[in-house]
C-alpha cells in the first residue's frame, strides 16, 4: 500500500524507465542493466510537489519516465533561479549519488511525473560489475561541467536578450518539430516559469517576446512557441541585439 500519492510506487523493471536507451548506461552489459532495473523504485510526483531541496542528503539519482522537473537554486535574495527544465528520459542528481554529499539544487515536478529512483548501493554494485559504465558516468559529468559553465556564463556575462535567445534555442532544438510556420516548440512554460529559467522579471520578459513576434522572429500561441527564426535568434544569443 502506498504512503502517500508521492510515495515510492513500485520495484523493478517493469515500472522503471526504458534504462537500455539511456546515454549513461550505453553498451552497458544487459545483465548489469537489468539488474539496476530489477532494484529500482519508481515515485510518483504530483504537479508542484518537491523531489529535493537545497541542503538535502543525496542518495539516489533519477531518470524521467514521464513528466517535467524543474531543477532550481536560492539567490542571494532568497528568490528561487530556475536552473534547467527536465523532461523524459533526463538524467539527475547524479553527483549527489555519487560523492555522498547534500544536494546544491532543489528539484520539483512542473507536471505529475513518474520518476525511475537509482540508489547509490546499486549504482556502485554496477559500476564494480562493469569498467564502461564507469566511463559513461566520466562522460556525463564532463557534460554537466561544460553545461554549469555556460550556465554561469550567461548570468554573469550575457544580458537579457541573449539568455532568452540561447533557451529559446535550445527548446526549439530539443523540443521542437518543424512545421510549415516554423519550428513548434512542444515544451509549452508559462511565462512565470520562462521568467525564472532567464533570470528576468515577467514584465520583461513579455515585452521582448511581443516585440521578437512583432519582428517575426517567433510567435505566440496558447502558452506555446513557434520560432520562425532560428538563424536570427541563435546570432541574439551569440552577440545580442
Amino acid at each position: 500500500m502506498a504512503e502517500t500519492r508521492s510515495s515510492i510506487a513500485a520495484t523493478g523493471a517493469d515500472k522503471s524507465a526504458n534504462l537500455e536507451a539511456l546515454d549513461i548506461f550505453k553498451a552497458i552489459d544487459p545483465p548489469t542493466v537489468e539488474q539496476i532495473a530489477r532494484k529500482a523504485q519508481t515515485r510518483i510526483l504530483e504537479k508542484g510537489e518537491l523531489l529535493f531541496n537545497v541542503g538535502d542528503v543525496s542518495d539516489a539519482l533519477y531518470v524521467i519516465a514521464d513528466g517535467r522537473i524543474r531543477i532550481w537554486a536560492v539567490s542571494a535574495a532568497g528568490a528561487e533561479v530556475t536552473l534547467n527544465v527536465l523532461t523524459n528520459g533526463a538524467v539527475f542528481g547524479e553527483i549527489g549519488m555519487l560523492d555522498g554529499g547534500v544536494r546544491t539544487a532543489g528539484a520539483s515536478a512542473m507536471l505529475r511525473t513518474r520518476l525511475t529512483s537509482i540508489a547509490r548501493r546499486t549504482f556502485y554494485e554496477a559500476l564494480d560489475r562493469d569498467p564502461r559504465l564507469v566511463r559513461n558516468v566520466i562522460g556525463l559529468l564532463c557534460m554537466r561541467l561544460r553545461w554549469t559553465s555556460a550556465r554561469m556564463e550567461d548570468a554573469t556575462l550575457r544580458q537579457a536578450p541573449q539568455r532568452l535567445a540561447r533557451i529559446l534555442g535550445h527548446l526549439a532544438r530539443d523540443h521542437g518539430k518543424a512545421t510549415p510556420k516554423g519550428v513548434e516548440v512542444a515544451l509549452k512554460l508559462t511565462q512565470s516559469e520562462m521568467a525564472q529559467w532567464t533570470a528576468m522579471s515577467r514584465e520583461g520578459l513579455n515585452k521582448l517576446l511581443n516585440r521578437w513576434a512583432e519582428e517575426r522572429l517567433l510567435t505566440q500561441d496558447r502558452g506555446g512557441l513557434i520560432v520562425h527564426d532560428l538563424e536570427r535568434i541563435d546570432d541574439i544569443a551569440e552577440f545580442g541585439e
